[in-house]
Order: structure tokens, then sequence, then C-alpha cells
């Protein structure tokens, strides 16, 4: 079946309500991110061509919000990521008008993983060339969907949680620093030392460094470079 993109992107389009097709939709998924990763490239190339990428976005904007916390959500991105990690997906992710931005909506869940695929696939887009203003202007985008009251407030307040499910989530704290370092030392801070000031404050006016001071007891390596 996954030998044939277009089935794969026509299941994209069906509804998902009952329990048994949360599991359903989620193999789905998870045999496209495979395929993704291991089918020849001309599967890529035939799976963009009949709007796989349009599908997985559209169905990432358009989710309720109990399949936003579901396993349908971390697949989809597993599959985004998947399509990022060839040459040809990239660009056509990178191309598409709205693609980083819907990438970066799926901050505003409650489930780790998701958060930790999406921070994984915003920070490595940090380091192609164009892809670093994309990630500032979706995080600007991401500030009034999620209606933040400035920029990397989500992020920073991620970063400083430590009940329920981030308790001890030393998976979550070490993507957002290692997005956010890829943030700082990327694009144009690479080069203009003011440019990368001014991101660097706009952390810190966020309260970041106590909360990195607080963070030194997890015993993590990129936590504590």
């Amino acid at each position: 079946m996954l030998e044939n993109p277009q089935v794969v992107v026509a299941q994209l389009q069906y509804p998902t309500d009952s329990e048994e097709e949360v599991r359903s939709r989620t193999r789905q998924l998870d045999g496209l991110k495979t395929a993704l990763r291991t089918q020849p490239h001309s599967f890529v190339l035939r799976f963009i061509e009949l709007d796989g990428l349009v599908g997985l976005l559209g169905f990432l904007s358009s989710m309720d919000y109990t399949t936003s916390q579901s396993s349908i959500h971390t697949s989809l991105i597993g599959c985004v990521k998947a399509l990022m990690n060839n040459s040809n997906g990239r660009a056509h992710v990178l191309a598409h008008p709205t693609g980083i931005n819907t990438i970066a909506q799926s901050l505003c869940t409650e489930n780790i993983k998701t958060k930790v695929a999406v921070l994984e696939i915003l920070g490595a887009v940090c380091l192609v060339p164009g892809g670093h203003k994309k990630v500032l202007e979706a995080m600007l985008h991401y500030q009034k969907f999620a209606f933040e009251r400035t920029r990397f407030q989500g992020i920073v307040n991620d970063l400083d949680r430590s009940t329920g499910v981030y308790r001890d989530e030393v998976n979550l704290k070490t993507a957002i620093m290692s997005f956010v370092n890829a943030v700082l030392n990327y694009g144009p801070g690479q080069e203009n030392l003011e440019f990368r000031l001014h991101l660097r404050y706009e952390f810190l006016m966020l309260g970041i460094q106590p909360v990195i001071d607080k963070l030194r007891s997890h015993e993590n390596e990129t936590l504590n470079r």
C-alpha cells in the first residue's frame, strides 16, 4: 500500500473520530514516515507531485484540540520531519508559503513528543540557507496564533515548567536549548554581532537566564554547555 503515494495522500483527507480510528491513523502515518525515509527517491518525488506535502500541512492546520494532543499529531510531525530529511522534500517545505508557520503552530500542544520533534525541525531549518529568517517569521506567526505577549514566550515558559508531565522532561528542555542555540548562533547572527545581541536580548527579557541557572541541576551535556 505504501508503495503507492496516491493511496497515502488520499488517506490524509479522511476524518478521525473513534479511538480505534486514532490508532489506525497513527499506524498509517507511521508507515508513511517509514516509507518517506526508506523508499526510493522517486517515492518522495511522487508524494510531493500528488500534493502529499499540502495534505500533511492541511491536516496539521485543521486538527481539532483532541487530535492535536494525540499520537496522530506526533506521527504527522514525524512524516514532515522524514520528508525534510530528503533534499527535495526539504526544498519543497521551505518553498511552501506557509509551511514553516504551520509546523510552528504545532508547538501549541501538551504532547511532549510532538513539541520536541517540532523544535528539532525548526532548529534544523535555522541551519539551511534562508531558513533562519523563515523560523523567526514563524515564531512571530506563532506569537499571534498562541496569543503570546511576545515572541519566544511559550518556549521560555516550557523551559521553566517543572510540574505534571514537564517535571522530569529533560528531552524537551534539551530540545528547547538546542533550538535557542540555533536561533542565536546561525543566520545573520553568524556575521552580525548586533543582530545576535538583539536576539539574545529578546530571550534575556523573557527571563531565560535564571531559568538556565536553575536547570544546571539537570546533568545533561546540552543543557550545561
